[in-house]
């Protein structure tokens, strides 16, 4: 669902919601006048009063200092963002830029560190959870800091497709269903406002959530109940791939990516989606009623983002090169299949088969990842 902010919410936006966002008129392309209550964690940080401001896609910084969460706006005075290409400093670098931004206003409140972005204008050019929360720590630091599992999970189940509890998908399903295009900040303003309460009590705000969970839990029985299955194949030696079979019955809805985390961090223990022995591809088997087959490459959800700290990177792959070699060699040991860049999975998705094969999963998850193991050499 969508939320448009009406006058009377809009009457009672928090303070670092931008004045911008109070009326449809088109984005100011300033500083704004607004500022953030002032952060009581001690008489230092009570100094802090940032504000944000929603910058559109490929336009740069409006303000000096700003601070870049989540999305890496040009012009900025720092990035807190994971992105692509982003200097993040190191001593605050984390996997979601949720928890970079938390890192952050942690070494503020600690350390007095970054003081010369106190009253700096947060910025950011997309709306989803992990930016939502990202710019919430800048925001709002005091309250953020003693929410921050929740909300480094709420970003991890948007960013990743990871199940790391329950409360943080559901904060995520939420924040997701706060989003309104129509709206010249996306539904930010909206979502700045709530935060505080979702991140009190997310299940009072059930109505927001509720849908999209039954979706991920009728994923999570599918697998349960065994009509979906998850196993974990080592190909390789110890520079191999730990590789995530996920076969599922025609007709049944995608199994979704946090499911399959919970799975494998569940059932499978230290074969989960981080850590030493991650599952660094994934192949999704669709089975017919003939026991045919079509497949998917992927990389894990998290396989996306270049830079890592704590999970284990999942390696560059000329697709192109892949799907090649996989045709040359479909062709010589099965005179049939053909495979093509692309999938369903977005960010992650490397390949996919076009054809139905009695090629059984395990082959194929060996093949292609034997394939990938020789154009690294």
């Amino acid at each position: 669902m969508a939320c448009t902010v009406s006058r009377g919410v809009a009457a009672t936006l928090p303070a670092y919601v931008s004045s911008t966002y109070r009326t449809r008129r088109p984005v100011r392309r300033r500083p704004l006048d607004t500022r953030v209550a002032a952060v009581a964690v001690s008489d230092d940080t009570a100094l802090i009063k940032r504000m944000f401001q929603f910058v559109p896609y490929g336009e740069s910084s409006p303000a000096w200092p700003s601070l870049s969460c989540d999305g890496k706006v040009p012009g900025t005075t720092m990035d807190l963002t994971h992105w692509t290409n982003n200097e993040t400093p190191d001593s605050i670098y984390a996997d979601t830029s949720t928890e970079i931004a938390l890192n952050f206003a942690h070494a503020r409140a600690v350390q007095s560190a970054w003081r010369e972005h106190d009253d700096a204008v947060v910025v950011n050019n997309h709306y989803d959870a992990d930016g939502v929360l990202s710019v919430y720590a800048c925001v709002n630091p005091a309250h953020a800091l003693t929410h921050r599992a929740l909300m480094i999970a709420a970003a991890e189940a948007g960013d990743f497709g990871e199940w790391s509890s329950d409360d943080g998908v559901k904060l995520e399903l939420a924040i997701n269903a706060l989003s309104d295009d129509s709206l010249e900040d996306s539904g930010y303003a909206a979502a700045l406002t709530m935060a505080p309460s979702l991140l009190e009590d997310i299940n009072a705000h059930e109505h927001l959530w509720r849908d999209d969970w039954k979706e991920i839990q009728a994923s999570w029985d599918l697998i349960r109940g065994g009509v979906a299955t998850v196993e974990v194949i080592k190909v390789g030696d110890d520079a191999g791939h730990t590789v995530a079979v996920v076969t599922q019955p025609i007709g049944t809805s995608r199994i979704d990516p946090r499911a399959l985390h919970r799975e494998l961090r569940d059932t499978h223990h230290a074969c989960g989606m981080s850590g030493d022995d991650a599952a660094l591809r994934v192949l999704r088997a669709t089975m017919d009623d003939d026991k045919r087959f079509t497949y998917e490459w992927e990389k894990p959800g998290y396989g996306w983002v270049g830079r890592l700290k704590d999970r284990k990177p999942a390696g560059e792959v000329d697709a192109d090169a892949l799907v090649e070699k996989m045709n040359l060699f479909l062709q010589s040991a099965f005179k049939a299949g053909t495979w093509e860049t692309g999938g369903d999975g977005g960010l992650v998705s490397i390949c996919k088969s076009d054809t139905w094969t009695k090629t059984t999963p395990g082959v194929v998850a060996r093949t292609l990842s034997e394939i990938e193991l020789a154009l690294r050499e």
